[in-house]
């Protein structure tokens, strides 16, 4: 005798495991803090896996396991590059495998991503199930490989699977019954081994409100993140400094996906266009904080007098995407101030002329229990999101 283990997605059950659990899922789509301990009707249990035999149990036992929803999922799925549009690749690539080594006993060559979308979204629906291993046609074969085109990355897999789920059907991990049994205990299930991705900014006020933003409106994402400490180490923080980490971590094979993340301002983009005509591998992504609607026609104090202009790729700074509520000062946005004029780029450089004020502001806009001006922080937060895709 055995126990098993399950995950199922809006309640149809996947991924059985006897006697053990599938660590590479766990790393992928949860984290320690969705481990959830709770006493359970044993009536509960779902009746694609264990058909009526609890039916008329009213006891109770402990359910151990890990409760997350679809959309977290394919958020966390996302951050590391997972995508349609790559899982549609995968899905050609697996085409390829799966005809080649003759898997299935039906035509696969005119079949498309979206019509395994479709199918797979059907048979979760209509909870069709069997334990037979049937490969005649498309709907059986998916049947029988758990949902799982032959083939493919067990991340594009996830993807899909997730992604024709409602944004909040429950993605559960069954661990029980292994836990109950002996097979594994609570500590072995929660060493899950979470991927960093290291952002590097030009700065430390770049890292605690990046960082601050991403804990409170997207908590949980920020354990997947690691920003650089400036203060423990006296990193230099400018712009040719993160050039220069930038290119240490490359020279050094840094393995860890990293995001070099420069301010949308002349200094900013000038250091960007120097790192990005330096060869570097594919796990560094480097980007520019967005452009934004609010800085097309923004406030400015300087050569050009008093004038709203657009201040995108001069002067947009982390301040600029704090918001026009913290951006507001006696009824009026605070100007950016143009401090100097660079030869090379043949462009003024400016900044928000009361930083302090904005940056205090900010501070005690994120302590609020309820956040309503945060349009221009979640762009930039959705930059670093999609850095790889």
């Amino acid at each position: 005798m055995g126990s098993y283990s399950q995950i199922t997605f809006g309640g149809y059950p996947l991924f059985s495991n006897k006697n053990s659990f599938y660590s590479n899922i766990l790393d992928l789509i949860f984290l320690t803090d969705d481990f959830v301990c709770e006493n359970r009707k044993y009536s509960s249990r779902n009746k694609l896996v264990w058909g009526d035999a609890y039916e008329k149990n009213r006891s109770s036992f402990k359910f151990k396991g890990y409760l997350q929803i679809a959309k977290v999922c394919r958020e966390r799925l996302k951050i590391f590059g997972n995508s349609y549009k790559r899982a549609k690749l995968d899905f050609n690539v697996a085409k390829r495998t799966a005809k080649q080594e003759f898997h299935y006993d039906f035509a696969v060559s005119g079949l498309t991503y979206d019509k395994y979308l479709k199918e797979i979204g059907d048979i979760i629906d209509s909870k069709e199930i069997h334990y037979e291993q049937k490969y005649t046609n498309l709907r059986d074969g998916l049947i029988s490989d758990e949902l799982v085109f032959y083939g493919q990355s067990l991340d594009c897999a996830l993807y899909s699977i997730l992604s024709v789920l409602p944004d909040d059907a429950e993605i559960e991990y069954d661990l029980s019954d292994i836990i109950s049994g002996g097979w594994v205990n609570d500590d072995s299930v929660k060493l899950i081994d979470n991927e960093k991705i290291i952002i590097l900014t030009e700065g430390k006020t770049d890292v605690e409100f990046i960082s601050n933003s991403i804990e409170k409106f997207y908590p949980h994402l920020k354990h997947y993140y690691h920003f650089i400490d400036f203060d423990e180490y006296k990193v230099e923080s400018n712009a040719s400094a993160l050039v220069k980490i930038v290119t240490s971590f490359a020279a050094a094979n840094v393995k860890h996906p990293i995001i070099a993340l420069f301010d949308n301002d002349t200094t900013g983009l000038m250091e960007m266009k120097r790192l990005k005509a330096k060869p570097l591998p594919r796990n560094i992504r480097v980007l520019k904080y967005p452009d934004i609607l609010l800085a097309k026609k923004y406030p400015t104090i300087g050569p050009t007098q008093s004038k709203k202009m657009n201040v995108n790729g001069f002067a947009c700074g982390i301040e600029l995407y704090l918001g026009p509520d913290v951006l507001t000062k006696n009824g009026s946005l605070i100007p950016i101030l143009w401090k100097g004029f660079n030869e090379k780029e043949n462009k003024y450089q400016g900044e928000i002329s009361e930083k302090q004020y904005v940056q205090d502001a900010f501070r005690k806009k994120l302590s609020q229990d309820s956040v309503l001006e945060w349009k221009e922080i979640n762009q930039l937060l959705n930059v670093i999101f999609n850095a790889f895709d």
